[in-house]
Order: C-alpha cells, then sequence, then structure tokens
C-alpha cells in the first residue's frame, strides 16, 4: 500500500501482500475480509502473528509512533481496506469517527489485557531462594515464555499389551538407553477429531511419539530418530548446546509430562539440521504441541502452538512443492487451524477448495464438509443476536 493523503479504500486479492516489512509508516483498517500478520514473512523462519478480521486493524504501532513497520500483513481471502498516515489521519477521524472509536477502544483493551497479564506473571514468580516445580523439575529456557511446571499427561506406561520398553542407541552418539515404544498392531482406534487427530483407547501415542537421547539430547520423532546421519552431530551439539544445562530429562518409566515437552522442543531444535522436508516436520510438530497443550488444558499456549502450526504449514503450502495427497491434507489442516483461531473466512476458502476438488479423498472431503456446516451454523448464530 502507498503512503498517501488519499483516504480510499483499495482491494488486495488474496495471497497478496497489504503491507511489506520495514514499510511506511500507517496504519491499515480492513473493511471487508480477513489478513494475516506475520514476521519474517516468506522465509522459514516465518511466524504468524495474528488475524485481523473486518472491522479491525493492523500496523497501529508504525502509525503512532511514527516507525517503519516491522511485520508484514497479508490478504488472507479478498481483502477492502484503508491506509490511515499521518497525512490522513484527520480525514479518518472526521469521516469514520465510528471506526476511530472502535480502534481506540481496542488499543485501551490491549493495554489493559497485557497489564493483567504481567501483573500475574510476576505474582506466579518463585520468591527469591524458593524452589521451582515439584521434585526433580528444573526449569528449561528451552521453553517458550508461558509453559508452566504444572503440566500433567496422563501417561500410561502401565499399558504393557501396547507400550514396551527397548533399549534404543543414538545414531548421532552412540549412547544406548531405555525408551518406550507402542505396538501398532495393538492400537484399538476409536474416532478422528476435525484436525485429523486420531483418537485410541487406552493410550495416546502422542505422549511417546518423540525419543530423546539423554546424552546428546538429540531428539526426533520414533518413525525416523534412527536415520540421522552421524556427521551432522556437531551442528546438531551447537543447536543444542544453550539449553544442555538446564534441560534435564527422565528415561524409561520415570518419563514424565517435562520429558515428553522437552523432547519435543528439542525436535524442533533437530529437525531443520537432520530432516528431509524439514518445514514439513517443523509443522507437523508445532501441531502435535499444541494437543499436548490442549490436553493439559493450557488454552493460552494451545493457542500459541495452534499459530506457530498455522505459520509452519502456510509456509509448505506457498513455497514446497508436495504431492497432491499431502496438498489436500494441508489444505483442511490449515482450513481447521483457520477456524480454531476465529478466522472462518480463511478457514472457508481452504476447505472450499477440498470440497470443490474432484480428485480430494472422500474422508477429507467428508471433514471439510462438516467443519463447512459448524462454520454456517456458527455465521447464523451471530447473525440472530
Amino acid at each position: 500500500m502507498e503512503n498517501s493523503s488519499s483516504l480510499a479504500p483499495q482491494q488486495f486479492p488474496f495471497g497478496s501482500v497489504i503491507v511489506s516489512e520495514n514499510s511506511l509508516k500507517q496504519m491499515i483498517v480492513v473493511l471487508q475480509g480477513s489478513a494475516g500478520v506475520y514476521k519474517n514473512y516468506k522465509m522459514t523462519n516465518e511466524v504468524f502473528v495474528k488475524s485481523v478480521g473486518q472491522g479491525s486493524f493492523a500496523c497501529e504501532q508504525s502509525l503512532f509512533l511514527n516507525k517503519e513497520h516491522d511485520e508484514a500483513l497479508v490478504a488472507l481471502t479478498d481483502v477492502l481496506a484503508l491506509s490511515v498516515t499521518r497525512n490522513n489521519i484527520k480525514e479518518f477521524f472526521t469521516k469514520y469517527p465510528d471506526a476511530a472509536f472502535s480502534i481506540v477502544e481496542q488499543i485501551y483493551k490491549r493495554l489493559a489485557e497485557t497489564a493483567a497479564a504481567l501483573d500475574k506473571y510476576e505474582r506466579q514468580q518463585p520468591k527469591e531462594g524458593a524452589g521451582q516445580g515439584g521434585a526433580g523439575f528444573k526449569k528449561s529456557t528451552l521453553f517458550p515464555e508461558g509453559h508452566t511446571d504444572k503440566y500433567t499427561l496422563p501417561l500410561t506406561h502401565n499399558q504393557t499389551d501396547i507400550i514396551c520398553l527397548n533399549k534404543t542407541a543414538c545414531p548421532l552418539c552412540g549412547r544406548k538407553f531405555e525408551t518406550h515404544y507402542i505396538l501398532s498392531s495393538k492400537l484399538r482406534r476409536i474416532g478422528n477429531d476435525a484436525d485429523m487427530r486420531v483418537r485410541y483407547k487406552d493410550v495416546e501415542p502422542l505422549y511417546y511419539n518423540i525419543i530423546t537421547c539423554p546424552n546428546c539430547l538429540y531428539s526426533a520423532e520414533t518413525t525416523n530418530f534412527s536415520e540421522a546421519p552421524k556427521r551432522q552431530s556437531d551442528a546438531v551439539n551447537a543447536k543444542i548446546g544453550p539449553y544442555r544445562l538446564d534441560t534435564v530429562i527422565q528415561t524409561g518409566n520415570d518419563r514424565d509430562t517435562h520429558t515428553v515437552f522437552i523432547g519435543y522442543y528439542l525436535a524442533l531444535l533437530c529437525a531443520p539440521i537432520v530432516a528431509e522436508s524439514h518445514e514439513l516436520t517443523t509443522a507437523g510438530l508445532w501441531l502435535k504441541i499444541s494437543r499436548l497443550y490442549e490436553d493439559c488444558k493450557d488454552s493460552k499456549m494451545h493457542l500459541y502452538a495452534i499459530k506457530q502450526a498455522l505459520a509452519s504449514y502456510n509456509y509448505v503450502y506457498s513455497n514446497l512443492r508436495i504431492s497432491d495427497n499431502q496438498t489436500q491434507q494441508v489444505r483442511c489442516l490449515l482450513g481447521e487451524l483457520y477456524f480454531k483461531l476465529g478466522d472462518y473466512d480463511a478457514a472457508r476458502q481452504f476447505l472450499f477448495m477440498i470440497k470443490s476438488d474432484k480428485d480430494a479423498p472422500a474422508s477429507l472431503k467428508r471433514q471439510a464438509e462438516n467443519r463447512l456446516e459448524s462454520i454456517r451454523e456458527i455465521k447464523k448464530t451471530e447473525s440472530e443476536t
């Protein structure tokens, strides 16, 4: 968008960049459609920050603090938007007083929420000299802000007819240790969630899906743990090194919730070094981490992980050459992730692609149609209230 004194709505088609990083000082008001805010857009470390829907705004700090915008704004659907600059802001307040009031109101709400969150965080911090977490817990700097030591997952080591202990050798350092394996032939499938999460009776394979070496901390999913080339050991050690002193895991039947989370976050660090198509691996890891937080009933961290999964799958969808089957699965996941974030316009865009594609698997078509029906019901309820 050009920095201009003219205050006229502009059209942006799906996928176009409305505002690029390091752009001119302006605020964007979305009149129709939905846009996404990204850091490092179209780069391997791309991060989806949030979506901006109809009647909301983005890049306000760029305008009010008179600085270049450090995030990209991208059209997730066809978008109609206004560019508010220092040259036309008086015209904006005069021409759109209701929208201007709404923006000021939303800014103050955000400030109040930030202050409340900071206050809660400070009150939850341990007093000087007090220990953190339960017995044996050691807080790791590997975890993102917001992750706590209060989680408990329903681990089922006692299901020995489904889960067994085996000796495993780390392909990088050679250390042998005990780890759990799921006997897939013994699993009893009981259903699927809308985001393609498979549910099983008595056990959740997700909790045993990562193997972590207790010596070098190399981590990966069980299906490809042993495939890491030994020549990458130095690169893995360099990546994990900063976290080694404060990262503690439990092996064998001492495996705990803390170890499960540690394994996934270490796998995120290792994937770009050892995995082929690591962007797809990273996206899948973030999706599984979001499920861990969901199972721990931490809604904020659940949404945080969903946003990271969404950014990763968007990168895969836009930049990688993947098979037709993978494309359909990624579309379905993008539709579900946008749905979970409440961005129904973007969700519908991907779900309609599946529904209208004659080559899409029947199972994915059913999932897309069911979710589209959910969106129609939500929209109907919103219009009646």
